[in-house]
């Protein structure tokens, strides 16, 4: 308790740079040296984002404040985040400096530790939550600075809903989207339909007093689904094209449910991620038989709830059917509104965990409500236990921030557009940027202002771990409009302002630090490049399984037709029609393999086709065409391509396969091939062996 009470007390006395950095208060023994760095006093591990404040880890103290003792020569910051030891210069000379700082930064690694993060708990994220949404409003508007740095949890509280300008800023975004909506003329963006009259009067009721405006609804809410569904991990510009050829084909969803599975899978060819089509035929199965036969009679159900109970509806493409079709205020988070709002909101945390990931959601399941309320004049008191009223606003306001992500804030490596922003006033990030490009002097008329924050340790931020690429980006901060320090244990001239005094003169400190002044494009550049580094994505350290497949085209002479088979109706590339394959068992490499075991095994290969469509005995001969890699999202697999003639006379069995394979095997002319559906990298095969039967008949 005494040492918590201690470093209470040291933490309440350090001044707080206009960017978080924490400086210690100047002591009686502290002006022994007067280059010696101000915060050499404060241990940073004391204010380590990563972990909470119940969980205290070990820091270079006991055995190694005795070795810095005993030492007698230096004092040492340690940032165990980094694992790094910085010296500063002491009267000692050079030599003993090095040596000390060796010895020191051995003992520090022997001895010091990394406490394991508590484990994330559904609890946890509620209590999480609750502090950071749910806190009193000055609380909330926290003075801007590097997450990388100390905050309290409340620091990214979204000014978009707790700053004096919120609603504002979110009228003004709302109005940027309908002056920008039609600019890249995507055929599914339609004006609202008001669908309020249906959803008192119940559409998923058997009798529907509204049939007209039900019909409408449906094949709304059939374009929006379908045009989102086509929209995940595909550009705009590809789906443009997919999509209308899509409608003209089946223009209802009824025309899907009762449409066959080759043709469905026929119009998706070329947009990948094919399990997309397969489930949106399985969910216009479902969808619509009428409600008496378990149905929704052709209608999408209006809550989020309903929606992701159907095949291939997560918790994004229900929010965004509930919003645009129903109006509805439920939040739709892809990449686009995850990038937005982490740099609206400050939040430098690792945007794949699932604390970050419930954050963004929190804050955009309250912005779109809020924006939903702004439709009407009521206090706060009267929008408790109340749901948000139905209109066009959440579906614009979710569709504005992803246009928003599409189109200004882009992502690194390009930089973002800041100056075209209509709610860059809100955004942490670019607060912060701003607040460097004025450290850096680069920002006329707007002078820095050191602030004095006392902070519990038990309100820091857990969700902001120091990035592993901070040290990088500090370097590329202090080089842009800043000179170079290259004397090892010098830090940055961002303090050099305190030195001495400790903070700036009371008078200067008072002066408004804020100005109307339009960043320079030097200043600009300051603000993207920091504004580019979020969201921040731990990088990848697992590398995809690879594996290895033979692919054995095989060709009959009497008609020059090949044997196709079509895959199982679940699992990978599910329903597609493709050459004779074999997976090769985990571990071996078929380079390695001596030339009469591959010819084993491309032998079993045929061996199996040939006796699934009635073929007992065949001649044959056989040529190795080469190699096709294709990587899916989970794994790398090389597909070995083999192609195999056999000889005239062979016995050439059935047209199909017997039995139960007659629906999955046949022969196939290259022109009905050419019309299949088949993966892209099945594809890339298919022309290695056009490629080789082209040169033999040439």
């Amino acid at each position: 308790m005494a040492e918590t009470r201690r470093r209470s007390a040291r933490i309440a006395d350090a001044k707080v740079g206009p960017l978080g950095h924490y400086m210690a208060p100047k002591h009686a023994d502290s002006d022994s040296d007067s280059d010696s760095s101000a915060l050499s006093d404060i241990d940073e591990s004391e204010f380590d984002s990563d972990f909470r404040p119940t969980k205290r880890r070990k820091t270079a103290g006991g055995q190694t404040s005795r070795a810095v003792r005993k030492a007698k020569s230096t004092t040492v910051k340690t940032r165990t985040v980094t694992t790094k030891t910085v010296t500063t210069r002491t009267k000692a000379s050079a030599s003993t400096t090095a040596s000390t700082s060796s010895s020191i930064t051995t003992t520090l690694a022997a001895t010091t530790t990394t406490a394991a993060k508590p484990k994330v708990t559904a609890a946890s994220i509620h209590a999480l939550i609750t502090q950071l949404f749910d806190c009193p409003l000055p609380q909330g508007n926290e003075s801007p600075c590097h997450p990388s740095h100390p905050h309290p949890l409340t620091y990214h509280n979204p000014l978009l809903l707790s700053s004096p300008t919120s609603r504002t800023n979110r009228d003004a975004l709302l109005a940027w989207f309908d002056s920008v909506s039609s600019s890249r003329q995507m055929p599914w963006r339609k004006p609202w339909i008001d669908t309020t009259s249906l959803l008192v009067s119940s559409p998923s009721s058997a009798a529907c007093p509204h049939e007209e405006l039900k019909e409408t609804v449906a094949q709304r809410a059939y374009e929006v689904l379908l045009s989102e569904t086509m929209l995940q991990q595909t550009r705009v510009s590809t789906v443009i094209a997919y999509y209308n050829k899509w409608l003209a084909a089946l223009p209802t969803m009824q025309s899907l449910a009762a449409a066959q599975a080759e043709k469905v899978l026929s119009l998706w060819k070329g947009l990948g991620y094919y399990s997309r089509a397969t489930r949106l035929h399985a969910l216009a199965q479902l969808v619509c038989p009428p409600h008496e036969q378990g149905g929704h009679d052709g209608l999408l159900p209006h809550t989020v709830d309903q929606l992701v109970q159907l095949p291939g509806v997560g918790r994004y493409t229900a929010g965004a059917v509930a919003s645009i079709v129903y109006g509805r205020a439920e939040p739709m988070v892809d990449g686009n509104v995850i990038r937005v709002l982490t740099r609206q909101l400050g939040i430098r945390g690792d945007v794949k965990s699932k604390e970050v990931l419930d954050v963004v959601w929190e804050a955009a399941k309250r912005l779109v409500e809020a924006v939903a309320w702004d439709s009407i004049d009521v206090t706060e008191e009267e929008r408790k236990g109340k749901e948000p009223p139905v209109s066009d606003r959440p579906g614009r306001w979710g569709q504005a921030l992803m246009e928003l992500g599409a189109t200004v804030c882009l992502p690194a490596p390009a930089k973002p557009k800041c100056g075209l922003c209509p709610v860059k006033e809100t955004c942490r990030a670019y607060q912060e940027g701003v607040e460097m490009a004025s450290q850096k002097g680069l920002m006329q008329g707007r002078k820095m202002t050191p602030r004095t924050r006392v902070m519990d340790i038990e309100d820091s931020c857990t969700i902001c771990p120091p990035p592993e690429a901070e040290e990088c980006d500090n370097q590329e901060e202090s080089d842009v409009g800043t000179k170079k320090r290259k004397k090892i244990g010098e830090v940055s001239a961002f303090f050099d302002k305190f030195r001495g005094s400790g903070t700036r003169r009371k008078k200067e400190a008072e002066e408004d630090s804020k100005s109307t002044t339009e960043p320079s494009s030097g200043a600009m550049e300051v603000i993207t490049s920091h504004c580019s580094r979020y969201p921040y994505t731990r990088p990848k350290t697992k590398k995809l399984r690879e594996e290895e497949c033979l692919v054995v085209a095989i060709r009959r002479p009497s008609d020059g037709r090949y044997l196709i088979h079509k895959r199982p109706a679940k699992g990978l590339l599910a329903g597609m029609w493709e050459l004779p394959s074999h997976t090769l068992p985990v571990g071996s490499s078929w380079n390695d393999e001596s030339d009469a075991k591959k010819m084993d095994k491309v032998r079993m290969v045929l061996k199996e086709a040939l006796k699934e469509v009635g073929v007992r005995n065949w001649g044959k001969k056989e040529e190795e065409l080469g190699t096709v890699p294709w990587t899916f999202s989970h794994f790398k697999l090389a597909m070995h391509v083999w192609a195999v003639d056999l000889t005239e006379g062979g016995e050439v069995g059935s047209e199909r396969g017997e039995g139960s394979n007659a629906k999955t095997k046949r022969w196939a002319t290259v022109e009905e091939i050419e019309g299949e559906n088949m993966g892209t990298g099945m594809k890339k095969c298919w022309e290695l062996v056009k490629e080789s039967t082209s040169r033999e008949e040439t």
